[in-house]
């Protein structure tokens, strides 16, 4: 199914419509320096070129996550004071400390490229959901489509705050994920960009980016680890905060994200929200194609897998913010 929205020549020519994070009542366009609610007088403001649109009252929960998340990303190696570090996005510079992670994110990139993007057609208007540093956004408008980056840290290395090296004019927000400053109806697709796992309720996270997509629009999970079994999910997030205890002094368990999808929550997920999923894989090379042969020899866990889930809303985006986790 391909896109019914015109395309147009350059990003700038799309303008986003944003809501209020706290109540929901729309804010006209997303420009100028400052957004007042009319409804509940909360005032956004426009800082460093992002726009830092959290709740007040949500505020101090995601400076417990921020604290614990930054301090993590930076000790292990992430970002650069050099623009061709971003500019080069997904693909590593040479001497990237963690250059082999981010060649599996260029290789989801160029099979979203080829397998996902043309056969939703031009001129998409894209929420780039976990955004990060905003390279994909980048890479998006240089197809011709519309972004808006879109995640909870601004940090100058790590977060939106870096996204002033691509120097463009898509908006980036600082919001979270079910409570998203965009008025209904507008993007054609949501993409969230190795991030649906950080969800803390994946039916409301799944129903805020139905809210904000025109019917019949498109969501897009990538870069999310997926398990075939229920168990494996679970371990893994046991051992990685308990290495991220060893190594950095914290297990980071703030913010409670699910951290995995498995193939009966993806299931659940079509079932309760009624969304239609495609899949694929992108071949990551051979080591990674035999890890979970090796971890059967070796009776070791199941490893992950990336999935690309593609998945398109039945009818109308719903208009209710809320719903219950199937990982629970």
């Amino acid at each position: 199914m391909r896109s019914t929205r015109e395309s147009s020549s350059t990003t700038s020519d799309v303008m986003w419509q944003a809501a209020c994070p706290a109540c929901g009542h729309e804010l006209g366009p997303l420009v100028g320096d400052v957004l007042v609610c009319p409804a509940c007088r909360a005032t956004f403001g426009c800082v460093d070129g992002t726009w830092r649109m959290i709740a007040a009252e949500r505020q101090p929960a995601l400076d417990a996550f921020l604290l614990d998340y930054t301090k993590i990303r930076l000790a292990e190696g992430r970002g650069s004071h050099d623009a061709a570090y971003y500019l080069s996005l997904p693909d590593p510079l040479e001497g990237d400390l963690l250059g082999w992670q981010w060649r599996m994110r260029a290789t989801t990139w160029r099979h979203v490229c080829r397998r996902v993007l043309p056969r939703l057609g031009p001129g998409l208007r894209v929420l780039d959901l976990g955004s990060g540093v905003g390279w994909l956004s980048h890479r998006v408008a240089g197809l011709g489509h519309h972004p808006v980056a879109i995640d909870v840290s601004v940090d100058q290395l790590d977060g939106l705050g870096a996204a002033r090296h691509f120097n463009e004019p898509w908006p980036r927000v600082q919001a979270e994920f079910d409570r998203l400053p965009i008025a209904d109806g507008q993007a054609d697709l949501v993409i969230f960009n190795a991030s649906f796992h950080y969800s803390t309720d994946y039916l409301a996270t799944l129903a805020e980016a139905r809210r904000v997509t025109r019917p019949n629009g498109w969501v897009l999970i990538i870069d999310t680890p997926v398990y075939r079994r229920d168990e494996s999910g679970p371990q893994m997030a046991a051992a990685r905060h308990a290495d991220f205890a060893a190594r950095f002094g914290t297990r980071s368990e703030s913010m409670p994200s699910i951290e995995y999808l498995s193939e009966s929550m993806v299931r659940e997920l079509s079932r309760r929200t009624g969304i239609s999923w495609s899949r694929s894989t992108a071949w990551y090379g051979l080591k990674w194609w035999w890890r979970p042969h090796r971890a059967r020899l070796k009776g070791d866990r199941e490893p992950s897998r990336f999935v690309t889930l593609v998945g398109q809303w039945p009818d109308a985006p719903g208009n209710e913010r809320g719903g219950s986790n199937p990982a629970s």
